[in-house]
């Protein structure tokens, strides 16, 4: 089936006349079947439940846990809560379009739920590409981070994130480009298949800004880090030093990881975009593939990365380590 085609009766449902005679660059694609929505929607739900399960659990950690109330990991609490937020956004209303088998929500509830889920999901990006940042000004130059990282300048950081991303996905609610169903039928994205050279030069500014420049920043600051820490670490006098820039090294080995698995994870669906504004044509169900690694990327990565922090997971030993050791003194009690 021709994807306009898709497009156009998925429109016809909405009562959305607007340029329903799009032409899609993609070419030709198979019709998503009942089975492969269902099969989303089950691995989105899994997705959310455990993205919201670790955000709540890693906020709880960052609010009890004294150490961790400092400027330095505000970044960390926005990641979390956004991960929360746009758990409890995407999952609920896929799931039920993908058990629906079609958009039921009209056109506005298309637009705002295009646009807010983009907007979140521009945040997790730039956030954990401002958290490397934030962790390479440390690494080169401590005192200088005592005086930026402050309460002040990274709540102002944090709200930048929203900003930055907000007019990023501005556009498409103003006629340059526009949201979409895509060809999973039950999940909305820009129009990436949009032929004009506009709408065109509107994905390939996201694809660059959105993926690409992140993706390189994250790359480049944790490995710069990785450099500092390891010459502190050759330069380490006393063994507590070198104790320290042990940790170091293997934080920032450990966000590297989760930071460049959270942006490579987006590379399938990236791909796809690529393929399509080069008039390749993608079948639905790699889409389909590339946006649940995507989304779960999404939702479950902020969680991992707020849990690889060694305060966090202190935290969590201690209170695992008093929970069985109460259970432990209750049983013997009761014997």
């Amino acid at each position: 089936m021709d994807v306009r085609n898709n497009f156009r009766s998925n429109r016809l449902l909405l009562g959305d006349n607007h340029r329903e005679d799009n032409v899609s660059s993609a070419g030709l694609v198979d019709e998503p079947s009942a089975c492969a929505q269902t099969v989303f929607g089950v691995v989105i739900l899994l997705a959310g439940l455990t993205g919201i399960l670790g955000s709540g659990l890693a906020l709880q950690a960052l609010y009890r846990c004294k150490t961790l109330r400092n400027p330095k990991h505000y970044l960390t609490v926005n990641l979390c809560l956004t991960d929360g937020l746009l758990c409890v956004v995407y999952c609920p209303v896929t799931v039920w379009a993908c058990f629906a088998h079609t958009w039921t929500f009209g056109e506005i509830g298309r637009n705002m739920f295009g646009f807010s889920v983009s907007v979140m999901t521009l945040v997790l990006m730039t956030t954990q590409l401002a958290i490397a940042v934030q962790r390479l000004t440390v690494a080169f130059d401590p005192l200088t981070a005592v005086s930026t990282i402050t309460h002040g300048k990274m709540l102002m950081t944090a709200a930048f994130t929203w900003l930055y991303s907000i007019l990023l996905m501005l556009p498409p609610l103003l006629g340059w480009n526009r949201f979409v169903i895509d060809e999973t039928g039950v999940s909305v994205m820009f129009d990436y298949l949009a032929d004009d050279d506009l709408s065109r030069a509107y994905v390939i500014a996201m694809l660059i800004i959105a993926f690409v420049l992140p993706l390189i920043g994250v790359v480049c600051c944790y490995c710069y880090i990785f450099v500092a820490v390891r010459r502190s670490r050759q330069n380490a006098k006393v063994p507590a030093s070198e104790l320290t820039c042990k940790r170091d090294t293997k934080t920032a080995i450990v966000a590297l990881g989760l930071s460049a698995l959270f942006c490579v994870s987006w590379t399938p669906y990236a791909m796809v975009i690529l393929l399509s504004l080069c008039n390749i044509a993608v079948p639905v169900t790699h889409v389909m593939v590339a946006a649940a690694i995507a989304k779960c990327s999404s939702t479950i990565d902020p969680m991992m990365f707020a849990l690889s922090l060694p305060a966090v997971r202190q935290f969590y030993k201690e209170r695992l380590g008093k929970y069985f050791c109460d259970k432990s003194v209750k049983l013997g009690t009761s014997v």
